[in-house]
């Protein structure tokens, strides 16, 4: 039997991503653990999988939660000047493994010897040097992700055309040219910033000089490409989600990977009405979503909603608001509106007529594998991207979350009910996301490149 090892970084969609694959690989009794920051030793080992820490003395335990905090409740200008530091900090861990001064993440893979290593891409600079680290250990590599803003660009495409997701959302609104002075001036500001700061660094120049200096052949870098190690990538979404007619290298997509016997948040389903359909709202529970749109403007827009449900009495109305906003923080809490800080996702969308969502890509999957149609206030990273897949393939309705209204949800809401096609739509949708899923081929892939080996 073989070990198979997991590296993430510090985002509960990467480490649900994996579970089902990881769990399943485990029944067929080979020996699984997870790599990663301290932080998620404790959510990891809930699930009885071995944790290896890496990077302690970069971000010691209880780093990133502490991080999360201060991002939840900084403005702005704070959050910023945190960014930089943060930036500070990885520039100077980067140098570290160039000089060969850092050799935790050689030493623990020497130690723990697995046949394969699965590499989370939530992070890209991060798994980046992860997969040049086990290049260097001569340990085997693929990468995984669901998110496509992480896969290689499409065949024929520059990289020019996916330039960062946020210029990208507020460039919709602009004309080509306007768009290019934008993302020229914005890009200039950043790195005047940055020179002024001294946490100015060239991504690719770090990258290539590590490559050199441990001897990492160039030929296997395309710095042209989000992740520039050119490794396999295990999509875990079916290839339908993504926009036709599209040919990535190296990409083998396989199921969602939604692990239906997770645990999930306590709830009390004795309040939820039988007699009215349900409505799911969630943002997510990754902090850059609330600090991105800002704290007050998610009040705002859980709100809206909240006020939305009220106008349509007819339903009712889960809404899940994080730990970052309190009950309290909410003006107007009507009888047929439940508000929780974590909600049980899957077993709520299971009952659910319509979600209001983000548009991380883990909840879309699990809304589509449910035959949920979505409404979505796409924020930051992904999200703009998974939303325009939603809208392409009439999964649902894309709103801006920067303007929102009690109103403008309500109409959003009765778009849903009176497109009659919709409903038919996603339970196709969906018996075809069940049907890929019950094949299990990240399984087999997994299993098949070990045989190869």
């Amino acid at each position: 039997m073989a070990t198979i090892a997991f590296c993430i970084f510090n985002y509960q969609g990467e480490l649900n991503s994996t579970l089902k694959l990881a769990k399943t690989l485990r029944l067929l009794g080979h020996q699984v653990l997870y790599l990663g920051l301290p932080d998620y030793e404790e959510k990891v080992c809930s699930y009885g999988f071995t944790f290896m820490p890496i990077l302690e003395k970069w971000f010691p335990k209880g780093f990133m939660k502490q991080l999360e905090l201060n991002e939840s409740n900084s403005n702005r200008l704070q959050l910023f000047l945190k960014q930089l530091r943060y930036r500070k900090g990885l520039k100077s861990l980067i140098n570290s493994l160039i000089k060969g001064e850092n050799r935790e993440i050689h030493t623990l893979l020497k130690s723990a010897n697995p046949d394969l290593l699965v590499i989370s891409t939530y992070e890209e600079l991060y798994s980046t040097f992860i997969g040049m680290i086990a290049y260097e250990c001569q340990v085997m590599s693929i990468y995984f992700t669901d998110m496509f803003t992480s896969l290689p660009l499409p065949n024929l495409l520059q990289k020019e055309t996916f330039s960062n997701f946020d210029n990208n959302f507020i460039a919709k609104s602009l004309d080509f040219k306007n768009k290019y002075i934008y993302q020229n001036l914005l890009q200039a500001t950043k790195k005047i910033i940055t020179l002024l700061s001294k946490t100015d660094f060239s991504e690719e120049d770090l990258i290539t000089k590590f490559a050199i200096n441990r001897k990492i052949p160039l030929d296997l870098l395309d710095l042209s490409q989000p992740i520039p190690l050119k490794l396999t990538h295990l999509v875990l979404c079916p290839k339908e989600l993504d926009l036709p007619n599209i040919s990535r290298e190296k990409c083998y997509y396989a199921e969602a990977s939604i692990d239906l016997q997770r645990e999930e948040p306590s709830f009390i389903w004795s309040d939820l009405d039988k007699n009215k359909p349900l409505i799911y709202c969630s943002l997510g529970t990754t902090v850059n979503t609330f600090s991105t749109l800002g704290i007050s403007r998610i009040k705002d827009l859980f709100q809206n909603v909240i006020d939305a449900v009220s106008l349509k009495n007819e339903y009712q109305l889960v809404l899940s608001i994080s730990d970052y906003i309190s009950v309290e923080d909410l003006k107007y809490i009507p009888e047929n509106v439940i508000v929780v800080n974590k909600a049980p996702q899957l077993a709520l969308l299971n009952k659910a007529s319509i979600a209001i969502i983000a548009g991380g890509i883990n909840t879309i999957k699990e809304c589509i594998f449910c035959g949920v149609p979505m409404i979505v206030f796409p924020v930051w990273a992904d999200q703009p991207d998974n939303a325009e897949r939603i809208e392409y393939h009439g999964l649902g309705l894309v709103a801006d979350v920067k303007n929102t209204s009690a109103n403008i949800i309500v109409n959003l809401i009765e778009k849903i009910e009176n497109d009659l096609l919709l409903k038919q739509r996603l339970k196709l949708w969906g018996e075809k996301f069940q049907e890929i899923e019950n094949s299990g081929k990240a399984t087999k892939f997994i299993l098949q490149m070990l045989e190869d080996v």
